[in-house]
């Protein structure tokens, strides 16, 4: 465990984000979706262990998210999954290093 993890994330980063069900359009309801992704292994000063922390992290939202599919509104939804998890995980991330969050534009 590093200096700069506080007790809350001493274990885990526990990343949310909403997936919306594969109703029908007019019955759509969103389901929260979590992973927890384990760091305590890692010493996040270190920029190859900040690396492989961020493979965990996009390998734990690819799988809370889902696999796309041949769905254009399924893969929509499964995107916007993953990117609510990427966004939640860099704040989690720079509260656990102390450092500045810097979220990438998809646009």
């Amino acid at each position: 465990m590093t200096k700069f993890m506080s007790a809350a994330f001493a274990a885990s980063i526990l990343v949310p984000a909403i997936l919306m069900s594969a109703a029908p359009a007019q019955a759509q309801t969103r389901e929260t979706v979590t992973a927890t992704v384990r760091h305590r292994d890692l010493d996040l000063r270190k920029p190859e262990h900040r690396a492989m922390l961020d493979a965990r992290l996009r390998r734990a939202a690819a799988i809370a998210c889902g696999h796309m599919t041949r769905d254009l509104r399924i893969n929509g939804d499964i995107t916007r999954c993953r990117a609510e998890m990427r966004a939640d995980s860099a704040v989690k991330v720079a509260a656990l290093t102390n450092a500045p969050v810097v979220l990438a534009s998809t646009r």
